[in-house]
Parts: C-alpha cells; sequence; structure tokens
C-alpha cells in the first residue's frame, strides 16, 4: 500500500524544477510519446468503429434482420407462418435486461414481417444491359420497411400489384442510361414451355423510382418490382422470402435459432451477422490489426520513460541513500520510483485521452476530411467513441508505462545507501 509519504517524495521528484534538463527533456519526451500514441490510438479506432457502424445501418437499411425460407419451393402459407413468428419474443439476458426493465424493452419482438419474392434477370434498354436481382415487395408495407432507404426519385407506393413498373438502383439505372417514366425490358430464364423448348420470359417494365443505399453492389444490380407481378412471373403462389425486423438487432441470431426450433423442418432460417460474417470479420480483423500497430507507438514512449527513471535515479542517488540511512525500506523506494513513473504515464494517457476525444470531436462535427463518394459509401469520415475502446487504450497505456518502471525502481532499491554516501 502505498502512503502519504512516497506520494510526496514521487511528486517532488516529478515536479521538481533543480533537475537536469536533460532529464526533463526526456521525462516531456515520454508523456509526449504516451499522448501521441493514445490519441492516435482513440481516433483510428473510433473511425474504424464509424465505419462499421454506418456499414451496419445501410445493410440494415435495405436488408432484413431475419430471413425465413422454405427448402426445396415457395413459402406457400406465409401467412399462416407469418402469425407463428408474430407471437414469438425473445428475453434480454444479464444487464440488458434489466436497462430494458428501465426503458421498457426487456423482450425484443417482431416489428415487421415482409413477404418477398426474389428473382434474377437480365435489363436491357436503348443504352445497354445489366444482370439485375429482383425483389417482388408489396408496396405499402415496403414505405414503412425501407424509411431510412434513400429513394432519390419516386415511391415504393407507386408498386401496385397490377401495373409492371420497377425501381431501381441508381448506379443500375445510370448503366442503362434510364430515368423515371421510361420503359426497361426484363428477360428471365424461367420461361413457358414450348414445341421449340423452354423460351425465356420477356416483360417490358416502366422505371417509377430511383433508389441510393450508399453500397456499390446493392446500388449496381438490385431492383423492387411489385410482389403480385413478381408471383406471377416466377409463377409461384406463395412467397421466396419472409424478411423479419425484430425490435433489436443485436439478437438476431438468437431470435433466428427460436424461429427455426418453432417452424422446424423444412423452414431454414439465417440473420444478418451470418449472412455478412466475412465482411463483419474482415473489420474485426482490421480493427485489431490497427491497434496492435498503433500500440508499438506507446510502447516506444514507455522506453521514454525507462530512459527518465534511469537518469532520475542516477540523479537522486545520494538522496536515496540518505532515505534509506533515515529508515526507508527497499520496498519503499521501489514504490516512490514506480508511482513516479506511473504518474509520468497517466499524466501522458490523460493529454491523449483529451486530445484524442478534441480529434474525434472535430472530425465528426465539421467536414475537414473528404472522402470520393463513388469509392466509399460515405463522404466524410464517420467517427464513433466507444467508451469500453477508450477504457480499453487508456489502461493498456498505463499498464505498458507501469510495466517500464520495474526496472529502474528495482535499482534505485537496490543500490547501497553506505557506498553511495561514500563515494558519492
Amino acid at each position: 500500500m502505498i502512503n502519504r509519504f512516497e506520494w510526496y517524495v514521487a511528486l517532488r521528484y516529478l515536479l521538481s524544477g533543480k533537475r537536469h534538463r536533460f532529464t526533463s527533456f526526456i521525462s516531456g519526451m515520454a508523456v509526449a510519446g504516451v499522448a501521441i500514441g493514445v490519441c492516435a490510438l482513440i481516433v483510428v479506432i473510433s473511425v474504424m468503429a464509424g465505419f462499421q457502424k454506418e456499414l451496419r445501418e445501410r445493410l440494415l437499411g435495405i436488408n432484413s434482420h431475419i430471413i425465413v425460407q422454405r427448402l426445396g419451393g415457395p413459402i406457400t402459407n406465409y401467412e399462416e407462418v407469418s402469425r407463428k413468428i408474430e407471437k414469438l419474443h425473445l428475453k434480454k439476458q444479464g444487464l440488458a435486461y434489466l436497462l430494458g426493465r428501465l426503458k421498457g424493452d426487456a423482450q425484443v419482438k417482431v416489428e415487421e414481417i415482409l413477404p418477398t419474392v426474389i428473382l434474377q434477370g437480365l435489363l436491357s434498354s436503348g443504352a445497354g444491359q445489366a444482370g439485375v436481382i429482383l425483389r417482388g415487395i408489396p408496396g405499402a408495407q415496403a414505405a414503412k420497411t425501407f424509411k431510412k432507404l434513400k429513394l432519390k426519385q419516386g415511391s415504393f407506393l407507386d408498386l401496385q400489384d397490377d401495373k409492371p413498373v420497377i425501381i431501381l438502383g441508381w448506379r443500375l439505372a445510370k448503366n442503362l442510361g434510364v430515368s423515371p417514366g421510361d420503359k426497361v425490358t426484363l428477360l428471365l430464364p424461367q420461361g413457358r414451355a414450348t414445341v421449340l423448348g423452354i423460351l425465356p420470359r420477356l416483360k417490358t417494365l416502366t422505371v417509377v423510382g430511383i433508389f441510393e443505399t450508399g453500397l456499390y453492389d446493392f446500388d449496381a444490380s438490385l431492383g423492387f418490382l411489385p410482389l403480385g407481378l413478381s408471383q406471377r412471373l416466377a409463377d409461384i403462389k406463395g412467397v421466396s422470402n419472409l424478411e423479419i425486423r425484430i425490435s433489436d438487432p443485436f439478437y438476431a441470431g438468437e431470435f433466428a435459432q427460436l424461429i427455426a426450433k418453432k417452424l422446424g423442418f423444412p423452414y431454414w432460417v439465417v440473420d444478418w451477422r451470418t449472412m455478412n460474417a466475412n465482411l463483419f470479420s474482415a473489420l474485426k480483423l482490421e480493427k485489431a490489426a490497427m491497434f496492435v500497430i498503433l500500440t508499438l507507438i506507446i510502447v516506444v514512449a514507455a522506453f521514454n520513460i525507462v530512459a527518465a527513471l534511469i537518469m532520475l535515479v542516477g540523479e537522486k542517488k545520494a538522496d536515496i541513500a540518505i532515505l534509506k540511512t533515515m529508515g526507508a525500506s527497499d520496498r519503499s523506494i521501489l514504490r516512490i520510483f514506480m508511482l513516479t513513473g506511473f504518474l509520468l504515464g497517466a499524466s501522458g494517457v490523460l493529454c491523449g485521452v483529451s486530445l484524442g476525444l478534441f480529434l474525434c470531436f472535430v472530425i465528426s462535427r465539421y467536414p475537414i476530411i473528404h472522402l470520393p463518394s463513388d469509392v466509399y459509401y460515405v463522404d466524410r469520415l464517420p467517427v464513433l467513441v466507444e467508451g469500453f475502446d477508450v477504457t480499453l487504450i487508456a489502461l493498456c497505456a498505463i499498464l505498458l508505462a507501469l510495466l517500464a518502471t520495474i526496472y529502474p525502481a528495482r535499482q534505485a532499491a537496490k543500490l547501497p545507501p553506505a557506498e553511495v554516501l561514500r563515494y558519492g
């Protein structure tokens, strides 16, 4: 346990103006090095967390949390299946449950179930051709489901079941050279059997809307059709998928297991994290790699703490000898110099956290750094400061600073007072 005497001596050594100038300079460099390392870590990790959040929100803006399919064919009794799913709920666990009780959302419930028909085909216009993935959806319901989706032109309410209309991603519309009001021809491989064989099915559609997700694959290859038209084109009576949105998307995996248990075979249930597992795993790995790499800055700064303490020990040999002759133990001397190094590291961490949070605020508030929107899905650096990340960075920096104090503090504790006082 560190006593008041050890605190007093450590602070006196740290704040004394009588130290050698070079020792003060090395100490300042140690504090600055820790501050820069902590600041860089906070900014980079916060930007990467911001990218993850933006990507997650854009994916969930166009995709559902959970998808239910039937193995071997369409879901013909989808209204009955939907009623079964709507009755399910999942209780949150641990601290999330207690916090949920306070906010009134201790249970995860189904918010919406969207029946869809999935088609693949080829769209052609006078300006070109492009492959397309089509989602047949009920227009009125989709207007609520995709309320966060940016519609540049048109409305999902235009997707009436009896109309041959389509809404396209903006990149797809650009590649085809079409805009709302223009005609496109849809060619589907699911054709009709004739004496000449199976002929592909053709349908002329009117473009009634343009949407933008910010994700290249969706903007360049996705289109929306009315649900009834999709069923007729696919020649099915049911739907391909039931797309489910729940109150808390982070419980999608557990809720998907609950649905699978309720429906049983031949239904197949998958959540959004499983569908995008490779993408988010790569982002997590990249975030961890950046954390390790930038931590090396703090490691270098820790060596400056070692150098500063070694020089301080050399300057304070006489003081150490006097303290020992007055009754200070080796352990007390060890704690004094470890505490001095800890205070150096803590000062750097405090400055680094303050500067890092300030830079994150500036980057998020003001568009200082612009990104090409045709390459990235955002036009400015997204920033998300998470308390866990900041705490972890600060604790790691303080731990490295403490480890850096061990060797010089032990050398100080081992100094023989008689020889120091005799030979000066």
